[in-house]
């Protein structure tokens, strides 16, 4: 990181510097044999080099320091002015940029540049306002701003959510802003997957993508029982019951699947114990049995609003607590006029098997 510190520095000044050192900095990478090789420590180092020979003579002269790592600009002027260095190995002006959180910022910083080197094909460096430049937003295991030099002045996400950036960065939750801009931009069987405040709702996945028939028993039970806490359109008869749950899998678990309405529907019909009597039910019920347990704890501890955009409705009545509302929820979809409370019961029966396997373990 660099750190620029002289209460006199004015903002002329401050675009000067970045002036200079661009035309330095270029210079300096003309003379490697391969700047496309050039890492982005290194690129920042040799930013600071440059920034610190240019500021002799000049106000900043002797208050251009290199500061620990992660902070947030990298170069702070006068206390007020920052410069966030970034460099791409590619031929173009793009890049993933920093937190949307900024949890690293100095506070003392009131306008932020972007100084961005372009290392691939012919090398080039641009600056221009940080906000400007900020096309989206990237989920990696944070929400982290995509930076585009390019992008035409008025389109920034800013410009799109229609909040200013340092309105937006000010809030005490800034992702709950950008989360409802990004609900508002859905189409139907879009899934927006970092939508829960849960630590469970940004995984780490794995690069491999796999397909859902080739997971364990007891991964696929995971996998089951997610989708009939957050999906229980499954239960219903339409027949775009499976249309959001793909989106999910693949945000979700790295899944995916060719076949996923014969994933629920293979092996016909089960033969149970309902109301004193045999009855035949779809696989899917039988199941709710089984994974009654794994359904608990998907849902437990999710809040009416959290439940609310799983769903993609209002929850109608009093919220007494998820599994109640969960039952609600399928009974409605499940269209039995003979047997109701089919989804509920089962659900609720198995909760009642595990709770007395549990009391005699113990």
């Amino acid at each position: 990181m660099i750190y620029v510190d002289n209460p006199t520095i004015e903002r002329t000044e401050v675009e000067q510097l970045l002036a200079d050192t661009r035309v330095g900095t270029l210079n300096t990478i003309a003379t490697f044999g391969h700047p496309e090789r050039v890492t982005g420590n290194e690129f920042e180092e040799i930013v600071y080099e440059v920034a610190k020979s240019y500021a002799r003579g000049t106000n900043f002269e002797g208050q251009i320091v290199h500061t620990a790592d992660r902070e947030f600009p990298d170069i702070v002027a006068a206390d007020r002015y920052g410069i966030e260095v970034k460099a791409t190995k590619k031929n173009d002006w793009t890049s993933i940029g920093n937190s949307v959180l900024e949890s690293s910022r100095i506070s003392t910083v009131e306008k932020i540049y972007l100084f961005f080197g372009k290392l691939g094909g012919k090398p080039d460096i641009r600056f221009r306002d940080y906000e400007s430049c900020l096309k989206g937003i990237s989920v990696t295991h944070y929400p982290r701003y995509q930076i585009d030099m390019e992008l035409p002045i008025g389109a920034s996400i800013f410009d799109k959510m229609q909040i200013p950036y340092d309105e937006l960065r000010m809030m005490e939750n800034p992702i709950q802003e950008v989360r409802r801009y990004y609900k508002s931009q859905m189409t139907k069987g879009d899934s927006l997957w970092w939508i829960d405040d849960d630590a469970e709702s940004l995984p780490a996945l794995s690069p491999v993508i796999r397909n859902l028939s080739s997971l364990s028993p007891e991964e696929k039970d995971v996998v089951v029982s997610s989708i009939f806490a957050f999906f229980p359109e499954v239960f219903s008869s339409s027949a775009k019951k499976y249309e959001r749950v793909p989106a999910f899998l693949a945000s979700q678990y790295g899944v995916v699947t060719a076949n996923l309405r014969d994933f629920f529907t293979a092996g016909g019909k089960v033969s149970i114990d309902y109301n004193g009597s045999k009855i035949q039910v779809p696989q899917i019920i039988y199941r709710t049995r089984l994974l009654a347990p794994k359904i608990h704890a998907r849902l437990s501890g999710k809040n009416q609003q959290t439940l609310e955009n799983y769903w993609g409705h209002k929850i109608n009545g009093d919220f007494v607590g998820a599994d109640a509302a969960w039952c609600a929820e399928v009974d409605r979809l499940y269209s039995d006029a003979y047997n109701p409370h089919l989804v509920s019961n089962q659900y609720l029966a198995g909760l009642t098997d595990w709770q007395r396997k549990q009391r005699m373990m113990n």
